[in-house]
């Protein structure tokens, strides 16, 4: 195998695949990768048994053949050297990378045939999207999955797909978020899946334009196939909970405020919070918003008041600063509409005059501020 290309070029197709690789594994095959060469496509793949990514780049082919290396230290040295031509051949059991006068040898550490194998391409029932689309729904959902891996249907996306439309939830069990698209090119059966949070990143990260994306599914995988990239990923088994239970249908205060103010006061409030409970008080009463925050501990107190349509009795309110400020960032207004009830039942956050082509509602449960 033989090939030569321009240093930027491959590097920007290898940190696709870099958050696949483990750095240490039991099954050390999943610390390297494909680099397959046929003419003047190179093909590198990549896993971790339950993700896959599929990568194609053109290069200046030379010599076609197929090498498997140590995934990480191949990608480190690509790294490593200038943007400039670079190329690199199999010689024996050696892979070498030249690049003007800078040259190394990576050796060949496994056979082809102990490489885990690639999912074949699934066809059948399918969603259709733009992929800008697609990428801003997953950043929109993702961040909010659980990373408790014992309560595994939590680390995942859950979608539902019904005629032309399509629901994504996720929820680590204090905060929610739902996200409504009734307009995408979807006409098979209703059905419900949980995509693991590292599969969806991975499929964010690859798209880098807008392109059209087929999502094809069936009972135990699901493959996102872009124009050079495709992505495999094993579903999540489990029944995903009874998300429409908790939320609430009689939050009848509406309070809304400027996203960016109460952003940069928590960013400011929140640094002299109890770094265990990050709890931090919303302190409504007419016309004003008071955050403030007290940590015992360290002695610490901070208070900022920013403006808020707000003419209802005093209220007060306590949050996790950390989430209810990842919850903000990822409204697409300025203007952000929280439904309220009182200071123990969840609270509503949206979007306030939105002309999104989606319906977006987040959830978050408060914390206690009774002591």
């Amino acid at each position: 195998m033989i090939f030569s290309t321009l240093k930027s070029n491959l590097m920007e197709q290898l940190s696709l695949i870099n958050p696949i690789l483990p750095s240490h594994s039991a099954k050390p095959i999943t610390e390297c990768i494909i680099l397959s060469l046929k003419e003047n496509t190179l093909t590198i793949t990549a896993t971790d048994i339950s993700v896959t990514l599929v990568n194609n780049l053109e290069v200046n082919g030379v010599e076609n053949g197929t090498v498997v290396v140590h995934g990480k230290k191949f990608i480190n040295i690509i790294k490593s050297l200038p943007d400039i031509v670079l190329t690199v051949k199999k010689e024996g059991n050696l892979v070498k990378i030249i690049s003007n006068n800078i040259k190394f040898e990576l050796a060949v550490t496994e056979d082809y045939e102990d490489f885990p194998v690639t999912p074949e391409k699934l066809s059948g029932n399918n969603l259709v999207m733009d992929s800008l689309k697609l990428k801003t729904y997953i950043d929109k959902t993702v961040f909010a999955v659980s990373q408790d891996q014992l309560r595994a249907v939590l680390t995942g996306v859950l979608f539902s797909l019904k005629l032309n439309q399509i629901t994504m939830v996720a929820t680590d069990s204090v905060r929610l978020v739902k996200l409504d698209d009734k307009n995408v090119r979807y006409d098979g059966e209703e059905t419900e899946m949980i995509l693991p949070g590292k599969s969806l990143q991975i499929v964010s990260n690859a798209i880098g334009k807008n392109e059209e994306c087929t999502v094809f599914f069936e009972e135990n995988y699901v493959e996102f196939r872009l124009d050079n990239i495709t992505v495999f990923s094993r579903l999540i088994n489990g029944k995903y909970p009874a998300y429409q239970a908790i939320i609430p249908a009689n939050n009848q205060i509406k309070i809304k405020f400027d996203k960016q103010t109460v952003i940069s006061a928590l960013s400011r409030v929140s640094l002299a919070c109890n770094p265990v409970t990050k709890l931090i008080r919303f302190n409504m009463e007419s016309g004003q918003l008071i955050i403030n925050t007290e940590d015992s501990n360290s002695s610490s107190k901070a208070e900022e008041i920013v403006p808020l349509d707000y003419n209802e009795e005093k209220m007060a309110i306590g949050f996790n600063s950390s989430k209810i400020t990842e919850l903000l960032k990822n409204i697409s207004t300025e203007t952000v509409q929280m439904d309220v009830n009182n200071s123990k039942k969840p609270v509503i956050i949206k979007p306030f005059d939105t002309t999104d082509n989606y319906d977006m509602m987040m959830l978050l449960m408060p914390s206690s501020i009774e002591n």
